[in-house]
């Protein structure tokens, strides 16, 4: 009897142990951005790489179109364990203890190019701010690859050829803090939004514009309700691959070293995919009746000239940092 109950104990570990191994090898992965986008794809392509070079042995279970939360409760899920992984802007996290040195990434104007934000985002200067966000906050950016369509400020009105051309309008910003600094800048009134809500808020009014590029515009179908495209190019953004930073610590050297590669080729996908968007996003804008409108540069350059000073007066980042960032590129 004592012998039948000890096998019993033994089994029911032994079960216990292999169930628990297999929960820890399924990622929930969610995104805002939309099935069937390029970095929906980019996604898909990294669960692949995982599946094959952990031979079936690590699941991830990817959520599109905010199914498991928007911006906001994806990072707050991140943090309380309930969301394991996550696709979004680097700076999605600039209001979390550790996080607000992102926020750096989305200076107006900081970087020439989507290949030159790549390659400084990926770089030591931020691996250390990623480092600091992991250590305080509990979640990581483990890789920042899929290159983004360069901002441009979509409105319902317009054209938008000067920054007064904005004074006064609703747009949406995203809930990061310098955005809202670069928009009250403006003298807008900023709209903190969910990518999945602004399409009805612009049909309704409620919003007067927005600011992104081919991909997400194109992808979300915004064009059909905004059909002002002021090419401003002020920001170049690099999709962040994060991850809860308990479920990183638990995996092994060699999963992170697959989950590295799978976000380098699923970048690669999403970067590619995307170049198309900014191939054909003018005809696409035309064929949508939308004006397209290349702006004084210089002007919205001259207004936002100094938006990260207060950052770098409270210590957020040392002084003199962004202007590093852009002789790094001369």
């Amino acid at each position: 009897m004592k012998v039948t109950i000890k096998f019993a104990v033994v089994l029911a570990c032994l079960f216990a142990f292999n169930f628990g191994n297999a929960a820890d090898l399924t990622f929930r992965f969610g995104t805002t951005f939309i099935s069937g986008s390029n970095l929906h794809k980019g996604m898909l392509k990294f669960a692949e790489v995982v599946d094959k070079e952990s031979k079936g042995k690590i699941k991830i279970q990817i959520y599109t179109d905010s199914q498991i939360g928007d911006i906001l409760q994806l990072i707050s899920g991140l943090q309380l364990g309930t969301v394991d992984m996550a696709y979004l802007g680097v700076a999605n996290a600039g209001q979390l203890k550790g996080g607000a040195p992102l926020n750096i990434s989305y200076t107006p104007y900081l970087y020439k190019n989507k290949e030159k934000a790549a390659e400084i985002m990926s770089g030591p200067i931020f691996q250390e701010m990623y480092e600091n966000l992991a250590k305080q906050s509990g979640l990581r950016i483990f890789a920042v690859a899929g290159a983004r369509s360069p901002r441009a400020i979509v409105t319902t009105r317009g054209p938008i050829k000067t920054p007064t051309d904005l004074k006064g309008m609703r747009l949406r910003i995203p809930p990061i803090d310098m955005f809202r600094a670069m928009f009250e800048k403006l003298e807008v009134k900023v709209v903190p939004l969910g990518l999945n809500e602004v399409y009805m808020a612009m049909s309704r009014n409620q919003v007067e514009g927005q600011d992104n590029g081919f991909d997400l515009t194109l992808t979300f179908k915004w064009q059909e309700v905004s059909k002002f495209w002021s090419a401003t190019d002020h920001v170049y953004d690099v999709a962040a691959w994060y991850i809860n930073e308990k479920r990183w610590q638990a995996l092994t050297p060699e999963q992170r070293a697959i989950f590295e590669r799978a976000a380098k080729e699923g970048g690669k996908v999403a970067t590619e995919l995307g170049e198309e968007f900014d191939k054909h996003g003018l005809e696409e804008l035309k064929k949508a009746g939308v004006q397209y409108t290349v702006p004084d540069r210089a002007a919205f350059h001259e207004i936002w000239k100094e938006v990260h000073k207060p950052y770098e007066d409270k210590g957020i980042w040392p002084k003199g940092l962004v202007d590093k960032i852009r002789k790094m590129q001369e």
